[in-house]
């Protein structure tokens, strides 16, 4: 397993939910390369909250016992261990891609969703592994979260 990249993304203390200014695609190699499961989610067209799940679940692969609710969302977000059929993971990160569209059109569910992932990320952080939630949009678009915090 390579060990390059930003090595400040396997601090749990450190990961929560912030708005990307970095490019997705390096930023997603980045990750991988220390290890961390990186599951990037295009929102931007998404049609709801059973659409937005959908697309999530898909993404990241969610186990068959996933309901396709928000509890259900909640759930299969602090229980990652179907995540690990080739091993365990140092760490996760979802990238929310095209969040713009979707946080515009729908932004009580975005609110949810987000918190669901926030809620999640304190729980790992309390286990020692870091969950990162990544809300990427066009150049210059702010999310309401905080940008990445530097290195």
């Amino acid at each position: 397993m390579s060990t390059s990249g930003p090595q400040w993304l396997l601090d749990a203390a450190r990961a929560g939910v912030f708005h990307l200014t970095a490019d997705p695609h390096q930023f997603a190699a980045e990750a991988a390369a220390l290890g961390l499961r990186v599951y990037r989610v295009e929102i931007g067209h998404a049609h709801g909250k059973h659409d937005f799940l959908a697309r999530v679940s898909r993404a990241m692969h969610f186990p068959d016992w996933f309901g396709g609710n928000w509890d259900a969302f909640a759930d299969c977000l602090k229980d990652l261990s179907w995540t690990g059929a080739d091993g365990p993971a140092r760490g996760w990160v979802v990238i929310l891609e095209k969040s713009k569209h979707y946080c515009d059109g729908h932004r009580r569910d975005f609110e949810e969703a987000v918190g669901a992932l926030a809620d999640a990320a304190a729980f790992w952080r309390g286990e020692g592994r870091p969950l990162w939630t990544l809300i990427s949009g066009p150049d210059g678009w702010k999310s309401g979260w905080p940008p990445m915090p530097a290195a």
